[in-house]
């Protein structure tokens, strides 16, 4: 891994220019790949974490051999591209996909053409929006089936501000720096480098994107959507035009398509399979590859808030008074784990989060065997979202007020 020391990105091993900024990666292996400190040359642990670093004993000399190997590899590689007039489209490179306006360009051992990119690769034209690790995956299962209210990328938090109608706002994750980044009700918010997609429910509900700087709002289908999930830049959706068919495209708009005929909601996309619960045969839990070549039943339980974690999804089952249960991806060892009506499932590591309908829909949490179970909240608490340590519920005795808490029940907070 190698530390872009202008941005602190974290790029691959074979790196010659920060995937964000478009600066030349000099050799520093001194920078902590956990916290992204800078230590002094002769250290062998990261003085603030006590990571061990990527070099030891004689750490200069290190350097020096590495760089040397580097940079010889990279001028025979260079020497390739300029014979071969290799293309270079600086737009997909800070981006992940051209932009109307992209252009190819060469590119040299120093310089990106100076007509599409920086002047100089140490300094580029314009700082880009976003400079933390992107996300590739727009928002976790769990707060996709949960209305997708907040999302999580890098120091950033994204939500759907109840205090102001539902519209789009970003604050950083110690609660500073509070924006306004459109006039628009939102949901099923995800979360992509410098875009936010989300439905728009100012205008029916259908399939909006705007940059995370509140420019360049666009409108992506004239389709009314739902269950709006990005995963790998491509977006999957219920198509609620279509009668509920799952359909998808890609993030820059092109390749739409049909992937099932089946009535669909509560969709999951993980490793290649598309999770759902299907209404089309009385709402059991199913399985489809995202191609839509291949589609399986996996339990005949009518089913809500599935969530897929690792091997396992979790789900609300309607045809057990809505109980919390779990099954394996491959349709075997179904468990019970409570014997609360529930709703709002999200699962987090160990822990399954819910509202308990059975005690008024106060904020209950158990451990994924069903062993331990405890209440957090006595409020009312719908669409639950969790964004690290922080679990963010609508509040309906307030109005379905924005709050948030502690994963351990501490430190209640009202949001908007």
């Amino acid at each position: 891994m190698r530390i872009c020391q202008n941005c602190k990105t974290r790029n691959v091993d074979e790196s010659v220019f920060c995937r964000k900024c478009g600066t030349k990666i000099e050799e520093n292996p001194f920078i902590c790949p956990d916290c992204l400190f800078e230590n002094t040359d002769d250290s062998m642990f990261c003085i603030k974490c006590g990571t061990k670093l990527a070099v030891g004993g004689n750490a200069k000399s290190t350097i020096a051999s590495a760089a040397s190997n580097r940079t010889a590899g990279y001028n025979q590689e260079t020497a390739k591209q300029a014979n071969a007039s290799a293309t270079f489209d600086y737009n997909v490179y800070m981006n992940g996909s051209p932009s109307a306006a992209a252009k190819e360009t060469t590119v040299n051992d120093v310089n990106f053409n100076k007509a599409t990119a920086p002047a100089a690769a140490e300094k580029p034209a314009a700082k880009p929006l976003f400079t933390d690790e992107a996300n590739m995956v727009g928002n976790t299962v769990g707060n996709i089936v949960n209305e997708g209210v907040v999302a999580k990328q890098g120091e950033w938090i994204y939500y759907s501000n109840s205090g102001d109608k539902g519209t789009l706002y970003k604050e950083r994750t110690n609660g500073t720096d509070k924006q306004k980044i459109s006039d628009e009700v939102c949901f099923c918010i995800n979360v992509v480098g410098e875009w936010i997609y989300y439905r728009n429910n100012s205008d029916g509900g259908k399939l909006y994107k705007i940059r995370i700087d509140g420019t360049e709002r666009t409108k992506m289908l004239d389709d009314s959507v739902d269950c709006v999930s990005v995963v790998d830049n491509v977006i999957y959706f219920v198509n609620y035009s279509d009668d509920k068919k799952l359909y998808k495209i890609k993030v820059d708009g092109s390749e739409k398509q049909k992937i099932s005929e089946n009535k669909s909601m509560y969709i999951n996309v993980v490793d290649g399979w598309v999770y759902y619960c299907n209404i089309s045969d009385g709402q059991k839990m199913y399985k489809m590859t995202v191609d839509g070549k291949e589609e399986t039943e996996i339990c005949e339980d009518e089913s809500m808030h599935i969530n897929v974690v690792g091997n396992w999804i979790y789900y609300r089952n309607l045809s057990d008074g809505g109980k919390i249960y779990k099954i394996m991806t491959d349709g075997s060892h179904k468990t019970k784990l409570n014997d609360d009506t529930s709703s709002f499932v999200n699962v987090v590591g160990r822990w399954v989060y819910y509202g308990n309908i059975t005690e008024g829909v106060k904020l209950y949490k158990i451990t994924t065997d069903g062993t331990d179970k405890e209440m957090l909240n006595k409020d009312q608490s719908v669409s639950i979202n969790v964004v690290g340590n922080w679990i963010y519920y609508r509040n309906e005795f307030e109005g379905r007020k924005l709050y948030k808490i502690q994963i351990d029940g501490t430190e209640r907070q009202e949001v908007c």
